[in-house]
């Protein structure tokens, strides 16, 4: 048994999750293969018994003609702990892990590995984000972010801020409270003001904004 999809994020979280899911070979017709991802498993579900019909998230379904769901996306859909917690999945070897903002920001002090997917629901529990996860990329509700230089940069910039005394609350003000930054020593107000202005570009960026401050949180 070989996992059949290798590039599909949710099969590699199901292989290290539950294990190696049962191929059953290549469907006759577009039909018969999983209406999310085109695979046959040993079980396959109709699709109407795993999601309902509120359900709007078919984006990234590769098979619309297909009637049911395999084994493994029916996992995904089924366990909630998959929408209301940040997980880091890796490829190779196939890894699940739950993060918490240390291991959240362990991951992200550094540009995301291309074989790695991070997810961050904004909204816990509103939508199904493992399902639309991408490799390299942080995946929250409606987008997919690049972790590049910048962000890693300023993740530690807003980390640094943090320790400091600064609340989130006060992180996304034009300027750092002065009933703060009194209580620091004279020569520290430079850097403060410096990592201030670096932030900038986050405060327009939401999605950024908002997983740096899960990332920055006390574990």
């Amino acid at each position: 048994m070989t996992i059949a999809a290798p590039v599909d994020v949710v099969w590699a979280a199901y292989t290290a999750a539950v294990g190696t899911p049962e191929v059953a070979g290549a469907p006759d017709t577009r039909a018969a293969g999983c209406a999310r991802c085109g695979q046959i498993t040993a079980v396959m579900s109709p699709v109407g018994q795993v999601v309902s019909r509120r359900f709007t998230g078919y984006e990234s379904w590769t098979n619309l003609a297909g009637r049911r769901l395999c084994e493994v996306c029916v996992w995904v859909y089924r366990h909630r702990a998959l929408r209301t917690e940040t997980h880091i999945v890796t490829q190779k070897p196939p890894t699940l892990r739950s993060a918490d903002p240390t291991l959240l920001h362990q991951v992200l002090s550094t540009t995301i590995d291309p074989d790695t997917a991070v997810i961050v629901p904004l909204r816990p529990g509103r939508k199904h984000l493992l399902p639309d996860a991408r490799w390299g990329m942080v995946t929250v509700d409606d987008a997919h972010l690049k972790w590049q230089a910048d962000d890693v940069a300023r993740l530690e910039v807003m980390r640094r801020l943090r320790g400091h005394g600064f609340t989130e609350t006060m992180l996304g003000d034009d300027a750092p409270p002065y009933a703060v930054l009194r209580r620091l020593p004279a020569d520290e107000w430079p850097q403060v003001l410096d990592d201030w202005t670096r932030l900038t570009p986050w405060r327009r960026a939401d999605p950024w904004w908002e997983v740096g401050l899960r990332a920055t949180r006390q574990a």
